[in-house]
């Protein structure tokens, strides 16, 4: 007869293990190249093996073209900025264990108008998400800028096509230090039929330092001298349970 395994031979509760156990396969879509790494670098690296969706990573059609972030960033032009922001956002996948997928969209300082609608960016994200097979999505709450905007709602309209799906939001970092833009963003999404709920992931491993630190661009432009304000920002995820006749 065997005798149960003593109290110091039981392995303790391990609620992150467990997480991300269950959000594997995850997919993450992110505005720009440093939106994923900045809002979800611990969960990213608490699940080694996903993907990133990165929307915003067209070159405009005047590659010579200077805007203003892109000066206060560091750059001379449009088309070195985008190419250096690519090796930057390499360099931060690598570090997390992350594949990464590029849609080609223009960011919005590069047009006065998208070149293209909502249904589009829709159909293009369900069309990866249906190759990527999640068992969890995540994309911004959408609480400042405007592509963060048109990523969330093109992202929340999705729901419907893939039921089977976890769905989450992410508050967006550096915007989620406001926390009224929060609360404004979840009531929008409430009055939408999009009720959200906190997410306790439990402690992460907290190893996103090396990858936040690849985007030293980013710093100049927000003004920061190094990545510890963004590291200073605790991740904040919520799961979304979506009334699809409102969608």
């Amino acid at each position: 007869m065997s005798s149960s395994p003593s109290p110091s031979c039981v392995p303790a509760p391990d609620p992150a293990a467990d997480l991300a156990a269950a959000l594997s396969p995850l997919v993450v879509v992110s505005p720009h190249y440093d939106d994923a790494v900045f809002s979800c670098g611990d969960l990213l690296s608490a699940v080694p093996g996903s993907t990133v969706i990165t929307v915003c990573t067209g070159q405009p059609q005047d590659p010579g073209m200077l805007t203003d972030w892109d000066r206060r960033c560091g750059f001379s032009c449009a088309e070195q900025a985008m190419r250096e922001r690519a090796l930057e956002n390499g360099k931060a996948l690598d570090a997390l264990r992350a594949a990464g997928v590029d849609l080609g969209f223009l960011d919005s300082q590069y047009a006065q108008q998208p070149r293209c609608g909502p249904d589009f960016l829709s159909d293009t994200l369900a069309s990866m998400i249906a190759q990527a097979q999640p068992a969890a999505v995540f994309f911004p709450l959408g609480l400042f800028h405007e592509d963060h905007l048109r990523v969330s709602n093109a992202s929340m309209t999705l729901c419907h096509r893939f039921a089977s799906i976890q769905w989450f939001a992410y508050e967006d970092i550096p915007y989620s230090q406001r926390p009224e833009w929060v609360v404004r963003r979840l009531a929008e999404l409430l009055d939408r039929g999009v009720a959200a709920t906190p997410l306790d992931p439990g402690r992460l491993p907290q190893a996103k330092a090396r990858a936040v630190a690849a985007y030293r661009s980013q710093f100049r432009g927000l003004g920061y001298e190094d990545g510890g304000p963004v590291l200073r920002q605790r991740e904040r995820y919520w799961r979304l349970h979506c009334n699809m006749e409102f969608l």
